[in-house]
């Protein structure tokens, strides 16, 4: 019996969030890796991002986000630069429920998030899978979403331009893939122009070939990137 699992969930990736309630149940522990890098690029967040979050930093909130959840133990936040771990030190001790003021700026990005999108936005409800062109549509939405709502546009395309068909955990391939043959249309419960969307990614983020982390070379660090400190809640 395993007595901790490790993935990715943030706010901005909230897939992952019936794994998180089961493990609850099992008393598992539960490490979040890469909130800050994958869970957005949160260690240079967009304008856009900065000024929802006032007067906290986004990279903080996301943290104050998880932390705050009695279920999750472990945060390996990492520092793309040495500034930052005043950014992980000012909340590495914030473990319990959200102020008043963190929850208003929670709630100026779920508003946003939604407004921006209008009846483009993509729910993550997984419906539409599986895809006959080997498509994880709700991935490629949901960096659609992040790019409009909030202009980040570079962690969309960090994310997107690593896809290349591959069947390991990021996979799948880029929107221009799709065939337009219909078959998530009437699965999709917001009714949303799938194909249409799909283009309209892979136009906005698609910027060349990405680097995976471990690529047929071999291990390939990023460095300023990966994360590795360490903070715990309830440990």
């Amino acid at each position: 019996m395993f007595e901790s699992i490790n993935l990715h969930y943030y706010w901005f990736y909230q897939a992952h969030a019936p794994v998180v309630a089961r493990a609850a149940e099992l008393d598992m522990g539960v490490f979040i890796i890469s909130p800050n890098e994958k869970g957005g690029m949160l260690f240079k967040p967009t304008e856009a991002l900065r000024r929802l979050s006032a007067p906290f930093h986004p990279m903080n909130l996301n943290q104050r986000w998880l932390l705050s959840d009695p279920r999750v133990h472990t945060l390996a936040t990492g520092a793309a630069v040495p500034e930052d771990l005043d950014q992980h030190m000012a909340i590495a001790d914030q473990v319990g429920p959200l102020t008043a003021e963190e929850r208003a700026a929670l709630e100026r990005w779920e508003r946003v998030h939604r407004e921006r999108l209008g009846t483009d936005f993509c729910t993550q409800c997984g419906e539409c899978l599986p895809c006959p062109a080997f498509i994880d549509i709700p991935e490629l939405l949901r960096l659609r979403n992040a790019a409009i709502a909030f202009d980040m546009t570079d962690y969309g395309s960090f994310r997107y331009n690593l896809l290349d068909g591959s069947r390991d955990w990021f996979h799948g391939w880029t929107g221009d893939h799709c065939t337009e043959c219909g078959d998530c249309l009437p699965r999709c419960p917001e009714k949303l122009e799938i194909p249409r969307l799909l283009f309209d990614t892979h136009d906005l983020l698609k910027t060349g070939s990405g680097q995976r982390l471990w690529g047929k070379r071999g291990p390939v660090w990023r460095s300023g990137c990966e994360e590795g400190i360490l903070a715990s809640a309830g440990a």
